[in-house]
């Protein structure tokens, strides 16, 4: 079994997660560390969460230099979403597609609004 392992950092003013997209396997594992010193907000879909065991509550808070480890369970579809906030910011729903086949995209806060650069 492998891991893939997603970095979360902050850019200037906004979270984004290295890589953004990792693809969906049966048995893998998926860790997410924060790199930052201030906590992180990673909001999942229903769907995402669906595939992740255990099963994760949405949003998942992450403190800073802290990890969470998931395995992913058998993906049923594709164009899995997720997205990383700062702490203290409001979830929204997440909006938009994922990418084609099973494939995890971690959205970066400034996908929330486009004309708000911060991610807040």
């Amino acid at each position: 079994m492998s891991t893939k392992l997603v970095q979360i950092a902050q850019a200037g003013n906004f979270r984004q997660a290295q890589p953004p997209q990792v693809f969906v396997a049966q048995g893998e594992q998926i860790e997410f560390v924060n790199a930052g010193s201030g906590g992180t907000l990673l909001v999942l879909t229903p769907e995402t969460a669906a595939i992740l065991s255990p099963t994760p509550g949405s949003p998942v808070t992450i403190a800073g230099g802290a990890t969470v480890t998931y395995t992913f369970l058998t993906p049923t579809g594709s164009g899995y979403l997720a997205q990383v906030l700062p702490d203290g910011a409001t979830p929204e729903p997440i909006q938009g597609q994922g990418a084609e086949g099973p494939v995890l995209t971690i959205l970066p806060s400034t996908n929330r609004d486009p004309g708000d650069r911060t991610g807040n």
